[in-house]
């Protein structure tokens, strides 16, 4: 299922990874982990590539006006150029690696991520640790859901082979299917993508 900005962001705040180490997405899909991953490591406040707000067309007063000015530009001043850790999304669909680019470039962090097309076991996970994210395919029919046991089991695979000093996250709306992954599990936090109860 697609993932909104939002739900993206509380995904990536909920792994602590803030630009130390590194952030590995495979099956990225559109982008939407890796990009709001760049934006919390530069610290970028949220909704700063918006340029209008709901509040703006209510009447206030010139002073509130210039707060909101001011706080605006302190918010853009102590957002940073750079962060010491590597972001690196692959997918397999040539078209969602080109969608994720323009997405990337649209919020001004395609510099920052290294896109790669590629099966998610061939992504590369360098030396130095972080996070490694995963947002597989949910299954909504029964036949579907077969297909991607299979899936789910190479998930697990790939995290105890390519993944060692890394903490792994998968985030998925089929319970049933994220057993298949043969590990245990430190955590697990509700959340919802749209009506899809995840974990």
């Amino acid at each position: 299922a697609p993932m909104q900005e939002s739900l993206a962001a509380a995904v990536v705040m909920a792994t602590g990874w803030s630009g130390e180490g590194n952030f590995i997405n495979p099956m990225c899909g559109s982008g939407t982990l890796a990009i709001e991953a760049a934006l919390i490591a530069l610290g970028k406040a949220p909704g700063l590539l918006r340029s209008n707000f709901s509040f703006m067309h209510l009447c206030c007063t010139d002073e509130e006006a210039e707060a909101w000015k001011v706080m605006r530009a302190e918010a853009k001043q102590s957002a940073r150029k750079t962060f010491p850790g590597k972001i690196i999304a692959t997918d397999h669909s040539p078209e969602a690696i080109e969608a994720a680019q323009k997405n990337a470039a649209t919020a001004g962090v395609d510099h920052l991520i290294e896109f790669r097309v590629c099966d998610f076991r061939q992504t590369p996970v360098p030396e130095g640790g972080g996070v490694v994210v995963l947002n597989p395919e949910y299954g909504e029919r029964l036949g579907e859901e077969r297909a991607l046991e299979e899936t789910y089991r190479a998930i697990g695979d790939f995290f105890k082979q390519h993944c060692s000093g890394y903490r792994g996250y998968v985030f998925t709306g089929n319970l049933d299917l994220a057993k298949r992954i043969g590990l245990r599990a430190s955590r697990r936090i509700p959340m919802y993508n749209t009506t899809i109860d995840c974990r």
